[in-house]
């Protein structure tokens, strides 16, 4: 009962962007309620923990949400933000981990298996996610193919220029660092839970199997997390900016809409916390679950150079 309910609480959110007036805002509202509702009942604590987050973006960010109560209180809303950032990050994030944990808690399989629900979800969409993007990779080539194509033919035919096939060679190149920059983006979470990213191992491989999923829940919370929302903030402003002032190519003949590129910054850390998440839960099973359920948290026990730790040579997924 509890899933369905917050996927209609998901469903409203995303019908709220949409509408305007008051009208958004009791949407917004409800679906939250909806979502906390999910969470004591017993939902996928992925949704709820999905949802919950969504809800808190959108009351801040819709116009007629947040900003609109502040304003009809004489009060502006970035200045209120800019007063209480700290305390309502605080806050916000409180009742975000207290509703998960409500959900975790609820799961009919018990705790551990609801935090092990909780990581093969955000798994599953921060990998169709990168899989998905790193299909660009495609156009990429065909663009840059063309582009090349394109000079070595205007070298002996300068009338291709007069022909629909031509397009503005300055326009081809802005599209190739566009396309490479979602290319990045989309694909940095997906390459954070493969283990794919940059790790220097000269501490970290001396260090028992408990140690190094110890040192990533520390990183995680400290280094990682904060690190994602920083930038997530920064880039929206980033980009809303663009938006505000309808930034186009600093070049004449190059792309327009900026604010499309620059918002996919916020978008493609979002995803790395979300698998930022999902490796602290994995390390949390590692270490508290019971050890028959401890390999489904086993992946950052290992290294590149080290096989299953003794402790967990049974069934399951390999540590390095």
């Amino acid at each position: 009962m509890g899933t369905p309910l917050a996927w209609l609480g998901l469903a409203g959110l995303a019908a709220s962007i949409v509408l305007t007036g008051a009208a958004a805002l009791w949407l917004i509202v409800g679906s939250a309620a909806l979502i906390v509702l999910a969470a004591l009942i017993g939902a996928r604590p992925a949704l709820v923990l999905l949802g919950s987050l969504i809800a808190v973006i959108l009351f801040i960010l819709v116009p007629d949400a947040l900003p609109a109560v502040l304003k009809s209180y004489g009060t502006n809303g970035r200045s209120f933000f800019r007063s209480w950032e700290n305390e309502a990050l605080l806050v916000v994030l409180a009742a975000i981990a207290l509703l998960f944990w409500l959900a975790v808690w609820r799961w009919k399989e018990g705790t551990a298996l609801g935090t092990i629900s909780a990581i093969r979800d955000l798994d599953a969409l921060v990998t169709f996610v990168g899989k998905a993007a790193a299909w660009l990779f495609v156009p990429l080539m065909l663009v840059i193919a063309y582009d090349v194509t394109q000079r070595k033919i205007l070298e002996f035919y300068p009338d291709y220029l007069d022909t629909v096939f031509a397009f503005s060679s300055t326009k081809l190149q802005e599209l190739e660092w566009h396309i490479h920059a979602v290319l990045f983006l989309f694909c940095l979470g997906y390459a954070y839970l493969k283990d794919a990213h940059v790790r220097i191992e000269l501490v970290r491989e001396r260090l028992s199997p408990n140690a190094r999923v110890w040192m990533e829940l520390v990183g995680g919370f400290i280094f990682l997390l904060p690190y994602c929302y920083l930038v997530v903030k920064f880039g929206f402003t980033f980009a809303e900016r663009s938006f505000n002032a309808d930034e186009v190519s600093a070049a004449q003949t190059g792309l327009s809409h900026r604010w499309i590129i620059k918002s996919t910054l916020s978008f493609g850390f979002a995803l790395l916390a979300l698998a930022g998440i999902s490796s602290i839960l994995k390390s949390l099973v590692y270490l508290y679950a019971p050890r028959r359920l401890r390999w489904h948290g086993s992946h950052y026990s290992g290294t590149p150079h080290a096989g299953q730790p003794d402790d967990l040579a049974m069934r399951g997924r390999r540590a390095d």
